[in-house]
């Protein structure tokens, strides 16, 4: 774990870790990304079966549709209390993302007549992973903003040693299709189609570097939604009495992958304290295996006022920017750069993970510069639509005259005096 002191060594640092990240991809993943591509394009759910023995050991000939009745059985295999829990944080994330349907409009004025029409895609890919772990809530954050868009077909792709409890939440999303093909295969048989998975306009959801690589690799023939690292949080805390909650946000997403980050903002006597309860928290927990590699890109940052700690906030543009002040309201309004912002002591990331609403599909790396949280929109598209009368047109006429010979386009006016 660092201890950071300057701006300056932060921005080493962040070099250091960007290179880590650049050897875990650095393998010949492109080489055999267009290998694999290649031979689902041509033989299809052959060669799925043969990268899913190939990564997964599952021997092929298996049905790569989950079956209504294996549906039914995954729902014999989960406590009642946790179908509940689910289907109450699926209240919260439909009743969060339907404030984000987006309303058609129009205008009308003289001869003219304009405006946008929002209309849903018609299949999308949601990619849940399952890997290092199952994550059902990911379904619940892929599949509930697709329905509310009003996408046509949601076509689920997991690892084959699906859970039970994904499953279940699948079900209950109103997913119409699942299919057991993970990894990057998962990725190219949905935007290639195969004899058994479908083809779709668009492709969602978190992967490793393997899914993220064959999204960048697809997009173009499909849309997909952003291309997303590994997890990472930053958090900004003043009040010493809070270090036990900063080190448990640092190591909520440190357990998520080897190469998740968390950073911490704070003065260097409330940093002793997070680093003195990291310490402590650390052995108890269960992810080892994950957190003896993670740990190394925990740091700790000392910075001397608000203002220093925004201009670390705006520049990182975290994943999760967590803000474990009593009076985060000053900080929040100068925050223009970060994926989700859980503001106070008593709001954990966890709740944006799993229950509260809010979406935890995510930009990373930085990528909050420019991207935003996964959301309906992600699943919609708009056309805009344009209507002229005769009389209108005509007093265009040597405007678009002017501007149409300016760039040597005759044949545009052409379309205009055709028409008056």
């Amino acid at each position: 774990m660092k201890r950071l002191r300057s701006f300056e060594s932060f921005l080493q640092w962040q070099r250091d870790y960007q290179k880590a990240l650049g050897a875990a991809a650095s393998q010949d993943l492109r080489g055999l990304l267009v290998d694999m591509r290649s031979r689902i394009s041509m033989n299809g759910d052959s060669a799925i079966y043969e990268y899913s023995q190939k990564f997964d050991n599952i021997n092929p000939g298996y049905d790569l549709r989950v079956s209504p009745l294996s549906i039914e059985a995954a729902y014999e295999e989960v406590e009642e209390a946790y179908i509940e829990a689910l289907k109450r944080a699926a209240a919260n994330i439909r009743a969060f993302h339907q404030n984000q349907m987006p309303q058609n409009w129009e205008q009308e004025k003289g001869g003219v007549r304009y405006g946008n029409r929002f209309t849903p895609l018609e299949s999308v890919g949601l990619y849940v992973p399952g890997g290092r772990a199952a994550y059902p809530s990911t379904v619940l954050m892929d599949a509930i903003p697709a329905v509310l868009a009003g996408v046509g077909r949601l076509v689920m792709v997991t690892p084959p040693n699906v859970t039970a409890p994904v499953l279940v939440a699948a079900d209950l999303c109103g997913v119409d299709d699942i299919y057991l093909v993970g990894g990057a295969q998962a990725v190219f048989a949905l935007a290639d189609g195969s004899t058994s998975v479908p083809k779709v306009d668009k492709i969602v959801g978190p992967g490793n570097v393997y899914v993220t690589q064959a999204k960048q690799m697809v997009y173009g023939k499909v849309d997909i939604d952003k291309p997303a690292g590994p997890s990472e949080v930053l958090v900004y805390i003043e009040d010493v009495k809070y270090a036990s909650f900063a080190a448990a946000e640092m190591l909520a997403q440190l357990e998520h992958d080897p190469l998740a980050n968390a950073i911490v903002l704070a003065a260097p006597d409330v940093l002793d304290a997070v680093e003195a309860s990291f310490n402590e928290q650390l052995p108890g927990l269960k992810r080892q295996s994950v957190l003896k590699d993670s740990v190394a890109f925990a740091c700790f940052v000392e910075v001397e006022s608000p203002e220093v700690a925004v201009t670390y906030i705006n520049h990182i543009a975290s994943e999760h920017l967590s803000l474990i002040l009593d009076d985060y309201q000053p900080i929040l309004d100068k925050v223009k750069h970060a994926g989700s912002i859980f503001c106070g002591p008593y709001t954990p990331v966890t709740l944006g993970d799993y229950y509260a609403g809010t979406n935890h599909v995510l930009p990373t790396e930085g990528t909050a510069r420019f991207a935003s949280p996964l959301g309906v929109m992600d699943f919609m598209k708009y056309s805009s639509f344009l209507s002229y009368d005769q009389a209108t047109l005509t007093a265009a006429k040597d405007d678009l005259k002017i501007l149409t010979e300016a760039e040597g386009f005759d044949a545009h006016y052409n379309a205009v005096t055709r028409r008056v």
